[in-house]
Parts: C-alpha cells; sequence; structure tokens
C-alpha cells in the first residue's frame, strides 16, 4: 500500500508540473499572438506613414503666375519668360512664353522625347508641322508631337507672342543653357551642336 501511495504522490506531482506548463504554454502563445498582431499594426502604420510621405513629395503644389512673371531669358534678342519650371511640377511640364519679331521664328526641328502644346496669344505666324503649312492668329493652339519636323515664322507686323507647355517638362533647361551661353556672345556651332545632343532635338 505504501509503495502504490508513493506512485499517487508521485503522479500527482507530475500532473501539477504539466498542468503548470500547459498554462505557462497557453500564456506564452497567447502572448506572442499578441506580439504578432501589435507587430503588423505597426507595420501597416509604417506602410501608411510611407505611403503618406511618398504622396507627400510627389503631390503637386499650386502654382500661380501673374501677368508678366516668369524668369527673363533672351536668347539671340528674343525675349522668353520661363513661366513654369519643370523642377516646380516634378519633370511633368513646362511653360515658356515666347515673344518673337517679324520675320524672325524657330527654324524647322524635331524632338526625340517631347511634345508641345503651343497657344498664339498674340500676333500672326506661319506654323510648319510636318509637310503642312498654316497660318495662326491669336487663339489658335496646337499640338505638335515628338517625332514631327516643326518651326514657325512670325509673318505678321508686329511681335508675336506664344505660349508653349512641353511634356514632359525638362526641355525648358535647353532654353536656360542656351540663353546662357549667349550672354557670353554667339555661340559657336561646336556648342550649339553640343547642347542640340544633350537634349535630343535636331535642326533639320
Amino acid at each position: 500500500m505504501r509503495a502504490l501511495g508513493r506512485k499517487l504522490s508521485k503522479a500527482k506531482i507530475q500532473l501539477k508540473i504539466f498542468c503548470k506548463a500547459s498554462v505557462n504554454a497557453d500564456a506564452a502563445i497567447k502572448q506572442l499572438k499578441s506580439s504578432t498582431t501589435n507587430n503588423r499594426k505597426e507595420i501597416t502604420c509604417m506602410e501608411t506613414l510611407t505611403v503618406d510621405k511618398t504622396q507627400q513629395k510627389t503631390m503637386q503644389q499650386p502654382i500661380l503666375v501673374p501677368p508678366g512673371g516668369g524668369e527673363k531669358l533672351n536668347i539671340a534678342g528674343s525675349p522668353i519668360s520661363h513661366k513654369v519650371k519643370s523642377k516646380d511640377t516634378n519633370g511633368v511640364f513646362s511653360v515658356m512664353e515666347f515673344v518673337t519679331a517679324p520675320g524672325k521664328g524657330v527654324a524647322l526641328h524635331v524632338h526625340e522625347r517631347e511634345d508641345e502644346l503651343v497657344y498664339l496669344l498674340e500676333g500672326e505666324i506661319e506654323v510648319t508641322l510636318g509637310d503642312q503649312k498654316m497660318k495662326a492668329v491669336p487663339g489658335v493652339m496646337a499640338l505638335l508631337p515628338r517625332g514631327i519636323p516643326h518651326g514657325f515664322t512670325n509673318v505678321g507686323n508686329k511681335p508675336s507672342r506664344l505660349l508653349d507647355t512641353i511634356l514632359p517638362g525638362q526641355f525648358d533647361n535647353y532654353f536656360v543653357e542656351l540663353a546662357g551661353l549667349f550672354t557670353r556672345g554667339e555661340p559657336s556651332q561646336e556648342q550649339n551642336d553640343a547642347l542640340s545632343r544633350k537634349y535630343r532635338i535636331k535642326y533639320l
């Protein structure tokens, strides 16, 4: 009987240890689940914050240009107003205003990367687009796609004023650099060619 009592007592002790271990294991599992849930919440929160910060960086801010506003450039005596800079639109677009004297204009050329949306504000110009020629008066708008040769000449008796939206916008830096060359005098043919190669524009 004593031997049987010792066996029962030992069995009870083992049962208590097993029960205690089970309780501890259950608690550990619950804690692990809770920790995993919290971690998931933290990860989700971090992802949300990252997305929000990215959206803040890429979100376009309002741009207001007053009449006559924009950085002033000059290329071969022709005034240009840099109305909207590509650096202020994440490179999506830029806007330039060109004032051209009678008889002057932009030689026939072709872009590899940019489209242009032009709107004539003042004057009368003759536009070449591919194999077409047409006269434009104030209020006329035209899309000049990349890959198609285009240019214009002021055929009126007063300066023309043309608003040019460039898509994508980084080509505005071509005009900035070209105007910089003219501040030091007439650029050489080598300088003009190097700038054209840099911005993938070809004069015909």
